[in-house]
């Protein structure tokens, strides 16, 4: 039979049965075939669905602790140089009961190479990531792939909403503000936000027709000199140059 009853108080990590006796449900886990408390309260056992759970002693629910693999959404608290706080509010499409405080370090962010959190993401962000640990607290998280990332972007003059350009660029329609973001292939799209590709940044060109003019200008071919007379004067100058020389010998 199971290790307690209904009513124990129990803490987290404490053991409650095995997966073969009773299924693991809200605020308990599974590791190894066996099932754990992952927060403290109180256990409710239902025999007709075999169940085991965790409440508080007043029967509500309790914080269930992320666990590998879910997909949390919250705001970005605190940013630095090396790491974010974020605290997210849903845990795989879900709202939770309280915040879950989570932390994201700039190794977990992207695979290229960035020189600071700050040019990825800034406070007041909204993110999706994965949690990468199991009932820890604050959960590591990392927005490596193309779901995971910011879904929404604050600019950092007025707090207006970002606009995506292209690829992680952004742009701010109230102050023409300009910023980088590492964003979601779904970017804005939950808060009615549309990519604006007209309005990237224009690259200067330099194949124009200006340009090659003044290659021709600096640089003039030898058929133009042969036409205008250049090429050859320069040639019959250098061909009497050689003849007084030799007279001089």
């Amino acid at each position: 039979m199971a290790d307690v009853k209904s009513g124990d108080i129990v803490v987290p990590g404490d053991q409650l049965c095995v997966i073969e006796e009773l299924i693991p449900s809200f605020g308990t886990y599974e590791s190894d075939g066996i099932v754990y408390a992952a927060t403290f309260g109180e256990c409710a056992i239902d025999l007709k669905e075999r169940s085991i759970r965790v409440m508080n002693p007043d029967g509500s629910m309790q914080l269930a602790l992320p666990v590998k693999g879910d997909i949390l959404v919250g705001r970005v608290t605190l940013a630095y140089d090396q790491r974010a706080e974020i605290r997210a509010v849903k845990r795989n499409g879900e709202n939770v009961l309280k915040p879950i405080i989570g932390e994201l370090h700039i190794s977990n962010v992207t695979r290229r190479f960035v020189k600071s959190m700050l040019d990825v993401l800034q406070p007041g962000d909204i993110v999706r990531a994965i949690a990468l640990d199991t009932h820890q607290i604050p959960v590591r998280l990392s927005i490596v792939g193309p779901d995971l990332g910011v879904i929404q972007g604050k600019c950092r003059r007025c707090g207006n909403e970002l606009t995506l350009t292209t690829h992680n660029n952004m742009f701010c329609l109230r102050c023409e503000n300009r910023e980088t973001r590492e964003v979601t292939n779904d970017y804005g799209r939950s808060f009615g936000l549309e990519p604006r590709p007209d309005l990237a940044p224009r690259r200067r060109s330099y194949g124009g027709r200006d340009d090659d003019r003044r290659y021709d200008r600096r640089s003039p071919s030898r058929d133009g000199d042969r036409r205008d007379g250049r090429f050859s004067d320069r040639r019959g100058r250098s061909d009497s140059y050689r003849g007084r020389e030799r007279g001089r010998r």
